[in-house]
């Protein structure tokens, strides 16, 4: 049981690190955007307020948001003199920000603000939806329209489709509610963002047929999105290593650094009679990782395995 243990938390302590690696992105918290918007009355309208979320895709505090949150639908005009608002990881209207619609057309349910306020800010990066990444998990994000924290609302659930339909959306099991409509939709290891959330689909009983999400990589040019620097998802291939990765009390370099990917014990062997006798992978130099251990009463060993990481 003891040899079990050590090898299970040794593989689980190895895949964190792997994600701390990657971990290079600004944090959700500093991008996640509560909106706002107040849409004057008209001749033939009541005025109307309308709350969503967005996220910050550039330092000069660009939000991309969902077209219906500023009122209306993707190809009308902007509504006249419409008046928005916005926070930065909470959802406080005491201490909002306004926000100016940018005049950016796509044809779609998306639309770019921008923060009055002069500043650097911290902003979310995006990846490209691929074909093999279906079925990996994604965060959908937002803050409810009912939300008494104020805190931003993460629901976890699966990129059920990776081909756009005729709204050119991506649908996902995701659950999102009123007031979420614009939030940023993250990777699994929230390294950057893969769309934004658009809402429910319903049938005509009234059940959920899907729930969309606009993929962003589409819009990179219109919106000025940045292309993140790590990858949203792997491919995770084993290492077919050159030699066996036995270790018999000398140290074994393994091949694979930190960031092409991880390893962990496979295997091991002996009695482990000693109380300093232990096996484990560990980085060495250079960040390569290392099988090695302590064997005082002889006879103990251990394998490894590897798994490459690949975009």
């Amino acid at each position: 049981m003891r040899l079990l243990f050590l090898a299970v938390a040794l593989f689980a302590d190895f895949l964190l690190m792997g994600n701390a690696f990657a971990a290079s992105a600004a944090l959700p918290e500093e991008t996640i955007v509560y909106i706002k918007c107040n849409i004057p009355k008209t001749q033939t309208t009541p005025a109307v307020e309308i709350t969503g979320s967005g996220v910050v895709v550039s330092p000069e505090g660009y939000v991309l948001t969902a077209r219906h949150v500023l009122g209306g639908k993707p190809g009308e005009s902007l509504p006249a003199n419409v008046d928005c608002r916005g926070t930065i990881g909470v959802a406080d209207s005491g201490v909002a920000k306004r926000l100016i619609a940018q005049p950016i057309e796509v044809g779609t349910d998306a639309a770019l603000l921008q923060f009055s306020e002069t500043k650097d800010y911290p902003f979310a990066k995006f990846c490209k939806v691929e074909d093999w990444m279906i079925r990996r998990d994604l965060f959908v994000a937002g803050f409810p329209g009912d939300t008494g924290s104020g805190a931003a609302s993460f629901r976890k659930g699966v990129l059920s489709t990776v081909k756009r339909n005729a709204y050119g959306l991506l649908e996902t099991d995701g659950q999102t509610i009123e007031g979420m409509s614009g939030g940023p939709v993250y990777a699994s290891n929230l390294n950057a963002i893969i769309g934004i959330v658009i809402g429910a689909s319903f049938a005509s009983d009234g059940t959920v047929s899907y729930f969309g999400i606009l993929p962003v990589s589409f819009y990179q040019q219109q919106f000025g999105l940045t292309a993140s620097d790590e990858p949203c998802y792997y491919r995770n291939n084993e290492v077919e290593l050159r030699t066996p990765p036995v270790w018999k009390g000398s140290p074994v370099k393994l091949g694979i650094h930190a960031g092409e990917g991880f390893c962990f014990l496979s295997g091991v062997g002996g009695q482990f009679n000693s109380a300093t006798d232990y096996v484990g992978v560990t980085l060495g130099e250079n960040d390569e990782y290392v099988l090695t251990g302590v064997d005082d009463d002889g006879g103990v060993t251990a394998s490894a395995r590897c798994i490459r990481n690949e975009r």
